[in-house]
């Protein structure tokens, strides 16, 4: 179960990474992305690893895809940039990242 749990915080934090390289998020600062965005493993005894967006403004760039974002640091920069991860062309990933690290 421990090796479970450490391949499952991993693959949270390999998630993060990959969105941060992905250039997918809403970038000005910089702050969304590098330091607001975050693995909460504060559920990690009962199986749950979650990438968290912890910001006032984070939900409303999320679920608005419609704003003019800046693509000038971030080309890719828009709303539901998860989507990539769960119904998009990285669908896989997760599952892929965490198999192999419990390889």
């Amino acid at each position: 179960m421990q090796k479970a749990r450490g391949a499952l915080l991993q693959t949270a934090h390999e998630i993060r990474t990959d969105l941060q390289r992905s250039g997918t998020m809403p970038f000005e600062s910089g702050h969304l992305q590098n330091e607001a965005t975050y693995v909460d493993a504060s559920r990690l005894g009962q199986d749950v690893a979650a990438i968290v967006s912890d910001t006032v403004y984070a939900r409303r760039k999320f679920f608005h895809p419609e704003f003019n974002f800046d693509r000038r640091v971030n080309r890719q920069a828009g709303g539901r940039w998860f989507d990539a991860y769960t119904v998009g062309g990285k669908r896989g990933m997760v599952r892929d990242v965490f198999v192999r690290l419990m390889g």
